[in-house]
């Protein structure tokens, strides 16, 4: 009876609202306020928990709702969830090796001692794209935001709920949202913050006692599994989850009173992972809250009166930082360095501006986070930042393998390594070794400077040895023989650093090659041969690939020309080498990736030999059946991404097709030039904690139908 007799006081009722945890799912509780603003009713005061946190933090801080969709909706929640930066965003210097297949996990040593990266989960993403939403705000109360509010975390040690009410709002929505195994944990006033879904998932009590006259309480937490669910460890572990969870809740909506409303979006197909499918999960809430239209009618305000209220709401003011203050514990990053990084210049900095440079840092690698608190001291605004350097740095150890097959071929296996030394000195030096063991071993290692502290220009000293079989096949793909091309080299060069898009280098190089034979008839044994050149070189590398292995978005190029001054001139040539690589992602998650690639010699004499075939390139011929003096190959890959896997495996599950054409001059079996060869592969992969793996099948004209398999292989 209560609620038509408020409905005709002079004054609606007040409506608070409590938003309940339950991960992605939370986003219904972005299309229940979306449906409460198209009724017209306003929002007293908000509690959230966890992923209602999030989003009544946002809300309440004076963020408009059709801002924090957009948010949601752009938002990579891939990169934000995976604890890694975009690989846009890397530099340039670190990702060189990710076209080595190393497996993805790094190891250190430090004083002595084998060091195991820690098992927390790392939030610097999720961090930036939290405090992003209310703009970084810090308030001495949560009254004073544009809607009251109140959060909710866990004590980790107590079990007890944490109620945050005033201070870093950012910092008290990451707590309460701070999921075991997949937030790290949040420390705060000593104590150690978790999910406030542990201890409150639906925090009614929090607004009992003045701020609203009628509560709606929106639970979107997850349904308990039936019995004949309970089939695996991880449906049990699930189900303990939630009996921990429920127990709470039923606690809290006892507390509710009978004016009080109770709303249960239907959110069927939804788990509390399906971050990516926001935007209709938003709409689920907002089916819902229509469904309880009639109920809600009598908190709307008349369309003046509910305009009023809305000029009320204080949006955040994009934020400005005046001056940033870096401390931590240092090793071996110069903390000088990372200060002159982050610094504002003569003006101060736009909040965005300042998380990109936070972005960038942490994207060197070397630290495990960048954390910071904002306060506004005598007229400025301070960025107070907390750094803490990697755990496994600065000697980083990593490990990979490769291996490949193709029936009627050869097998190949390799073993990989690499090992790098990173501030070597304050102006941000690195050392960087690599080692590859198998039928084609390879040894390789660098001096990176760069001349000044955060200077683009930058030195570098190299040397490599490396062996390489090619074979020789008859016209009838019949192998005859095997060599192995030994090279050693050595390079000086100067170059600019393009930070995360790439470099130029400009230098020269010293080096000797030798051909020998490796297994075939006693014939070829005359190909014999040594040569040691001197000559100058330029390389230039752009590299914005999302993946490396199974690329979605972004494009790279690089090209190569080197030549040598040193050889007698009727033997002297110039090398010249170009790819161009795109991939444009495609409605159904299906990706577009097209390459062009070319290698050749040219001058005098036989100069290098360059090789085409193997899996899509040029499927139906052996790899390296065609060697020639120049070669060219012209691909489009289209592949869909049928599944995705746990991060704990990989990224996700592929089909797809190649199409090749391919074209070789001078080929070293008859000095003919070829046409242009069409082929076509279609193939299975995966892209997984091993490194991207694919078996397929594939013809080519003038080749044979040849299965493949791989792992680790360039494309």
């Amino acid at each position: 009876m209560l609620l038509p007799l408020l409905a005709h006081a002079a004054a609606p009722p007040r409506l608070g609202v409590v938003l309940g945890g339950g991960g992605a799912r939370g986003f219904a509780h972005l299309g229940v306020l979306q449906e409460l603003e198209r009724l017209q009713v306003p929002v007293a005061c908000i509690a959230g928990t966890s992923a209602g946190a999030l989003i009544g933090g946002a809300y309440a801080s004076g963020r408009s709702l059709d801002e924090m969709a957009g948010l949601f909706r752009r938002a990579d929640w891939d990169v934000l969830l995976s604890g890694k930066p975009a690989r846009q965003d890397v530099p340039y210097q670190r990702k060189q090796g990710d076209l080595v297949n190393y497996f993805d996990l790094s190891f250190g040593v430090r004083d002595g001692e084998l060091r195991i990266p820690r098992g927390a989960i790392n939030s610097q993403a999720i961090d930036l794209f939290i405090r992003e939403l209310p703009r970084a705000r810090d308030e001495p109360g949560f009254d004073r935001l544009s809607i009251p509010f109140r959060a909710v975390a866990t004590d980790l040690e107590s079990g007890d709920a944490v109620v945050f009410d005033r201070g870093d709002l950012s910092l008290a929505m990451r707590a309460s949202m701070a999921v075991p195994g997949l937030f790290d944990v949040v420390e705060h006033d000593g104590r150690l913050l978790v999910d406030g879904g542990l201890a409150r998932q639906l925090p009614v009590e929090e607004l009992l006692g003045g701020c609203a006259d009628v509560l709606l309480v929106i639970d979107v937490g997850t349904p308990p599994l039936k019995a004949e669910q309970l089939r695996s460890f991880i449906n049990v572990l699930d189900q303990t989850s939630y009996l921990m969870v429920a127990r709470n809740s039923k606690e809290q909506l006892a507390k509710m009173r009978p004016q009080d409303l109770l709303l249960r979006p239907t959110l069927d197909g939804f788990s509390p992972a399906d971050f990516a499918r926001n935007a209709d999960i938003a709409e689920a809430g907002r089916r819902a809250a229509q469904g309880i239209a009639a109920q809600l009618a009598p908190f709307a305000l008349p369309p003046e009166r509910y305009a009023a209220w809305q000029a009320t709401q204080r949006a955040p003011q994009s934020a400005r930082i005046d001056r940033v203050e870096v401390a931590g514990n240092f090793d071996f990053v110069d903390p000088q360095a990372l200060q002159q990084r982050l610094s504002a210049a003569s003006t101060a900095l736009p909040l965005e501006t300042f998380h990109r440079r936070l972005t960038e840092v942490f994207a060197g690698g070397d630290l495990e986070r960048l954390s910071y608190r904002a306060a506004f001291e005598q007229g400025q605004n301070v960025a107070r930042v907390t750094a803490e350097e990697r755990f496994v740095g600065p000697n980083y150890l990593r490990a990979g393998l490769s291996l490949s097959s193709a029936t009627n071929g050869r097998a190949s296996f390799a073993l990989l390594g690499e090992h790098k030394r990173s501030w070597l000195n304050a102006a941000g030096g690195m050392w960087l070794n690599e080692l590859r063991l198998g039928e084609e071993p390879m040894l390789r290692s660098e001096w990176y400077q760069p001349l000044a502290t955060d200077s683009q220009l930058f030195a570098s000293l190299s040397a490599r040895y490396e062996d390489r079989l090619y074979s020789l096949y008859s016209p009838g793909h019949r192998r005859e023989a095997d060599f192995i091309f030994g090279t050693t080299q050595a390079n000086a060069d100067l170059g600019w650093d393009f930070r995360q898009f790439g470099e130029l280098r400009l230098g020269v190089y010293q080096s000797r090659t030798a051909l020998r034979l490796k297994t075939g008839a006693a014939v070829y044994d005359d190909a014999r041969e040594r040569q040691s050149a001197r000559g100058v070189r330029m390389l230039f590398n752009y590299d914005q690939l999302d993946n490396p292995r199974w690329p979605r978005q972004g494009m790279a190029a690089q090209f190569s020309l080197s030549a040598p001054y040193t050889m007698a001139l009727d033997e002297r040539y110039h090398s010249v080498g170009l790819r161009l690589d795109a991939a444009q992602l495609l409605p159904r998650d299906v990706t577009l990736r097209t390459t062009a690639r070319f290698d050749g010699s040219f001058g005098r004499g036989d100069g290098m030999v360059y090789a085409l075939g193997g899996f899509n390139n040029l499927s139906g011929y052996q790899p390296g059946e065609l060697l020639a003096s120049r070669t060219a190959l012209l691909r489009s890959m289209l592949y869909w991404r049928a599944a995705g896997l746990p991060s704990a495996l990989g990224s996700g599950l592929y089909a797809g097709v190649s199409f090749e054409a391919g074209k070789a001059w001078r080929t070293v079996w008859d000095q003919c030039n070829s046409s242009w060869l069409p082929g076509m592969t279609l193939f299975l992969g995966a892209d997984t904690v091993l490194g991207p793996w694919s078996v397929g099948v594939g013809n080519a004209k003038g080749g044979q139908w040849t299965g493949y398999f791989s792992l680790g292989a360039q494309y």
